[in-house]
């Protein structure tokens, strides 16, 4: 059999794969359950190869320790019926492998395999493109899309996901204008697609229009919002842009009711919360008892969650900060060194080159430590997109080091690292907020 795109298919029973095609939308999507219509799908089809690495590598994207042992268990299922198995997904098996023991590069090298000969394999690029993301591969972000953008036209399921994928790509790559027309593009085909404009977001944020960012998201929410697992990150997003306007207020009520309305369940939102209240923490706005319950959270997922994604601890790390949390904080590190000398998979070498040092910087400027914070992030800063996130996730980065070079009276050098953002945004304010307070009128 064949999916919706002529992907060939070993499964025999037509429902179970009708499941999967509801499943892939609302993984491109995010909008449903995908979890959920693919376990459906294997009630009807217990043979269904491709259901269960959907639901593995589904798992895997989510980033945390917790769920690799229901993703590995779906990859074993998967391996026992591998005899049955066509060439496409015996490679999708190879990456799903590979995601559960924690190779994220090989795993992104798989699904590229199985791209090569099955270009349509609308599962492949989905999940190749996030795990593009988590591994800070931005020239892959792009050009994976680009290789096989060749082979997609408007009258195929998904392509408007293709386009918004290569969107974002673009704009990692500081292709705004070509960003932002791709978006456009997919907009125009797919309305509700929130990766889409999430992708424009980013292009709006990274040249700092600022107030037409806020008019973007505002006047899109019916698109974005209901019923959307990733609407979280877009109200990140407008939390931004308001940041930058000074409307604390508006942040912190964003913060209340979409970004953590409760202590989230999920680390990728759980993060997002986290670099609000560091953004206000450097600007020294009061967000009142906010970090405390993060820090519970970020405490809570310690022990599982030990040497798995140095990005994620990064955000643990600055919820100790906030709340005051040492015990906490030296525990992450003790597990961070741990990590970089005698762990394995792709996080081994993110912890090492990046999460460790950036750690350790994040808990200096905690103590007021600031010549020690400058040291340790501009030893990484150039490099941190080795473990993950974007440009405009990483960008608090840059604002704690220009921070510390603030407080340590190093003006010359704080002036220095905002030239890149009065440069690159001319309309946003808090570049000019940061040279006020380095001390140019």
């Amino acid at each position: 059999m064949f999916d919706a795109r002529n992907t060939p298919v070993s499964c025999s029973q037509r429902p179970a794969l009708d499941l999967y095609e509801k499943a892939l939308v609302q993984y491109q999507s995010y909008i449903g359950d995908p979890v959920a219509t693919i376990e459906e799908a294997l009630r009807h089809a217990p043979d269904f190869i491709l259901g269960h690495l959907f639901r593995a590598t589904l798992l895997v994207t989510l980033t945390e320790q917790r769920f690799v042992p229901q993703a590995r268990a779906s990859v074993d299922s998967a391996e026992g019926l591998l005899s049955n198995a066509n060439p496409r997904e015996r490679g999708l098996f190879a990456a799903g492998l590979s995601l559960v023991e924690g190779d994220w590069d090989a795993a992104c090298a798989a699904f590229d395999s199985v791209l090569v000969d099955y270009p349509r394999d609308a599962f492949a690029i989905q999940s190749a493109h996030l795990m593009d993301f988590y591994r800070g591969d931005s020239a892959n972000l792009r050009n994976r899309i680009t290789r096989v953008l060749p082979h997609w036209n408007p009258s195929v399921p998904g392509y408007s996901y293709i386009l918004g994928m290569h969107a974002f790509g673009l704009e990692e790559c500081n292709q705004y204008p070509q960003a932002e027309e791709a978006g456009r593009r997919a907009l125009a085909l797919q309305p509700k697609d929130g990766w889409a404009i999430h992708a424009v977001t980013h292009v709006m944020e990274m040249q700092g229009r600022i107030d037409e960012g806020i008019e973007w998201l505002e006047s899109r929410t019916p698109d974005w919002a209901p019923d959307n697992s990733f609407a979280f990150h877009n109200w990140w997003h407008l939390g931004l842009f308001y940041f930058d306007r000074q409307q604390y207020a508006n942040v912190l009520s964003l913060y209340d009711t979409h970004v953590h309305a409760t202590p989230p369940d999920f680390a990728l939102q759980l993060l997002d919360a986290t670099s609000l209240l560091w953004r206000l923490y450097l600007e020294g706005a009061d967000f009142g008892e906010r970090a405390e319950v993060a820090a519970n959270n970020w405490a809570a997922r310690l022990d599982s969650e030990r040497g798995f994604y140095a990005f994620n601890d990064m955000h643990a790390m600055m919820a100790f900060v906030l709340a005051g949390r040492e015990s906490e904080a030296d525990r992450l590190v003790t597990d961070l060194e741990w990590t970089a000398q005698r762990g394995s998979g792709t996080n081994v070498v993110m912890t090492r080159e990046v999460g460790l040092p950036v750690c350790l910087a994040i808990r200096a400027f905690g103590r007021g430590l600031y010549s020690e914070t400058i040291r340790l992030i501009e030893r990484v800063r150039d490099t941190a997109h080795r473990f993950g996130g974007s440009h405009a996730q990483r960008d608090v980065l840059t604002l704690t080091l220009i921070e510390a070079a603030i407080r340590n009276g190093q003006s010359n050098l704080a002036q220095h690292y905002i030239a890149e953002r009065t440069v690159l945004r001319p309309s946003g304010n808090l570049g000019r907020r940061l040279l006020n307070r380095a001390g140019v009128s």
